[in-house]
């Protein structure tokens, strides 16, 4: 093969490489924030707290995995649950099982630029003295 045929044939690779690159590329971002979990003052209410988003997230962002850290006093009461959801609260995953872990949002088009909010409630009957708020966090990161 001459090498004028090779060089063309390296740079129609390259030119592929590059086009390829360029449409499969997809850039992601994160960030951290925290808050106070609700105070909870009566068993079968819904309390909640959203967690602020931090900087400015592009429109077309999504969640990817958010890692979370919550907490409440012992004796926590039985009947204790606790959600990690989206901001309307229509795509919740219950976390009160683990005080810390992950949970998976992506494929479901939640917004990252909208906050993440945790919902937290005591079901049962009868009375309980107050459940004081506690420091919680999220890191969120996402894809656009």
């Amino acid at each position: 093969m001459k090498p004028w045929k090779c060089l063309t044939h390296v740079l129609a690779g390259l030119l592929v490489a590059i086009v390829s690159l360029q449409t499969s590329y997809a850039a992601s971002g994160g960030y951290g924030s925290s808050t106070a979990t609700p105070t909870i003052y009566s068993k079968n209410l819904w309390y909640n707290v959203a967690y602020p988003v931090v900087g400015s997230i592009p429109s077309n962002a999504t969640l990817t995995r958010v890692y979370y850290r919550w907490d409440y006093p012992y004796p926590r009461p039985a009947g204790l649950l606790v959600y990690l959801c989206n901001n309307a609260g229509t795509l919740c995953a219950d976390v009160s099982a683990a005080g810390s872990g992950l949970v998976d949002f992506t494929g479901f088009g939640v917004a990252a630029n909208q906050p993440l909010r945790l919902y937290t409630g005591v079901s049962g009957t009868g009375t309980m003295a107050p459940l004081a708020a506690r420091p919680t966090s999220v890191t969120v990161n996402y894809d656009f």
